[in-house]
């Protein structure tokens, strides 16, 4: 483990934070187009459907394949990045942050803070509540476990940050929009029975599992504590750009007001600070980044 005492000044946090910042300015129009998109196309799919003008299994790969695309603008307003400290864009991190999870079936507020608490306490047993999804045996039981719900475990973490003001209002803000996602499909399964399993209760498990997968499980795969050493980096054998890039996710964890977008080149400048920090993994990363010496064959 690199000592962060031995750590040459040519490396320090210092410099590492000033060049990070220089990506961390641009306007995140293409998370905006995709989050406010993918649930654009979502909706249209319902009257498309119902009235014949499109087949139902095939607004199914449309609608499963927008809830894959649904959790990362959320995931970018969840951290402001949208509006960058601006108080009078702060609106829009809460529009795309809500829009783009109606596809997923999940509220805005609780999603949020869950995973500020996952970047406080990243790897903590206790206080992560990415722990379990990051920390299972298999990527199968990752699977299972997010299509029978044993990762939701919102009422341990009440517990766990009962005297975190800030968290438990979060959290009962999010009560009356968690309890229509879980009623609307309820209601409209009486009516719809097969348009709403297909075009929203199944697509949402797969979109679910596809972003517990990419975004908790492999990016924290065989990682410890500590700032340099919760998040690693990876290859895998799917074009990047398939699996939101989250093989350059540690990045993220290091400056989360980088741009999504912007992380490739920001670890192509940062390559020399992360390998002297020693993040997991970061002796394999490019030069530059681009799909092929992500793919892992």
């Amino acid at each position: 483990m690199t000592n962060i005492s031995e750590i040459s000044s040519e490396f320090s946090f210092e410099k590492e934070k000033a060049i990070a910042r220089t990506f961390s300015k641009r306007f995140q129009w293409e998370m905006i187009l995709m989050g406010l998109g993918q649930a654009t196309i979502w909706l249209s799919l319902w009257p498309l459907v119902l009235n014949g003008f499109l087949n139902l299994w095939v607004g199914f790969l449309i609608a499963s394949l927008c809830a894959c695309f649904a959790y990362l603008p959320s995931h970018e307003a969840q951290h402001g990045n949208y509006s960058r400290g601006n108080s009078k864009l702060r609106w829009l991190d809460g529009l795309v942050g809500h829009i783009t999870l109606i596809t997923l079936k999940f509220p805005y507020h609780m999603l949020r803070i869950t995973h500020m608490k996952h970047h406080a306490y990243t790897n903590n047993p206790e206080k992560d509540p990415d722990y379990l999804n990051a920390h299972t045996n298999s990527l199968l039981g990752v699977i299972k476990n997010v299509l029978d719900g044993t990762t939701l475990q919102f009422e341990k973490y009440l517990d766990v940050f009962k005297d975190d003001k800030a968290f438990i209002n979060s959290f009962h803000r999010a009560i009356p929009l968690a309890l229509f996602y879980k009623l609307a499909p309820l209601v409209l399964v009486v009516i719809f029975p097969l348009e709403t399993l297909l075009l929203w209760w199944l697509p949402a498990k797969l979109g679910s599992v596809y972003t517990t997968v990419f975004f908790s499980y492999y990016p924290h795969l065989g990682t410890s504590t500590g700032r340099y050493k919760d998040t690693r980096f990876w290859s895998h054998w799917m074009p990047r750009y398939l699996n939101h890039s989250m093989q350059l996710h540690f990045i993220h964890h290091l400056h989360p007001s980088i741009g999504h977008y912007d992380e490739p080149r920001a670890i192509e400048a940062l390559k020399p600070f992360l390998q002297a920090r020693g993040v997991p993994g970061a002796d394999e990363i490019p030069d530059r980044v681009s799909y092929n010496p992500l793919i892992k064959i």
